[in-house]
């Protein structure tokens, strides 16, 4: 996609970013020979994905970001499980580095990112991006509804029915690594306040995602209930 190439320097950085993390993180555990062989084997891996990722409509996309995260995983995974680290070490890894990465993220920021997702704006950005997405016009596209609040148990959902990040991971045969992908999202919303709520997802063979957010409730869900 021409979005992605426009961007393969910045995506590069940005994994280089997560490889400086995670060889910090492995180093310890596995000694350093070993956690180099990762970076190096995941950077060719990386390099390689990217002129090829695939196209979902670029930044009309309000999920664009996820397509290199997914390579993210399709990258590290083979080169984890070719030191004999499983998927879910993989998972964990990266889920480790984010939770670095919100608590040094400055509150305000933080914040900010919370209140603009429940915005007029933001909703009414929601209903047309999973209104487009229901065209199927790209086929490595997510495709979801949006799902109005009740007022009382969530102020707005997203029911998604096909997911861009495991179609990418099973194209590239990292499905294994999906559901590990998923759990971010709790990360995040714990992060923003915005009180995800989630019992079903694609990832882990469910037929669709239900997204339920509520501003300020508490968010239960993280790497250890799912």
């Amino acid at each position: 996609s021409r979005y992605y190439q426009a961007r393969q320097a910045q995506l590069l950085g940005e994994f280089q970013g997560v490889l400086q993390g995670s060889q910090a993180m492995l180093t310890p555990e596995i000694g350093s020979n070993r956690a180099q062989a990762i970076v190096q084997e995941a950077t060719a891996r990386f390099q390689k994905l990217l002129p090829e990722l695939p196209d979902v409509g670029g930044e009309q996309n309000i999920n664009a970001e996820f397509i290199p995260i997914a390579a993210w995983y399709a990258s590290l995974l083979p080169a984890m499980q070719a030191q004999n680290l499983s998927a879910e070490r993989t998972g964990k890894l990266i889920y480790d580095l984010n939770c670095f990465d919100y608590a040094n993220k400055p509150a305000a920021v933080l914040q900010a990112e919370g209140e603009e997702l429940f915005s007029p704006a933001s909703l009414q950005r929601w209903r047309q991006w999973t209104t487009d997405s229901q065209k199927k016009e790209f086929s490595a596209n997510w495709v979801a509804r949006f799902i109005e609040g009740d007022g009382d148990a969530f102020d707005f959902g997203i029911e998604y029915s096909e997911c861009g990040v495991v179609k990418y991971l099973q194209s590239q045969n990292a499905a294994a690594a999906a559901p590990y992908v998923c759990i971010n999202d709790f990360l995040k919303s714990k992060a923003i306040d915005s009180g995800l709520e989630r019992t079903k997802t694609i990832a882990a063979g469910d037929g669709h995602c239900n997204f339920r957010y509520k501003k300020g409730r508490p968010v239960t869900q993280d790497w250890e209930t799912e």
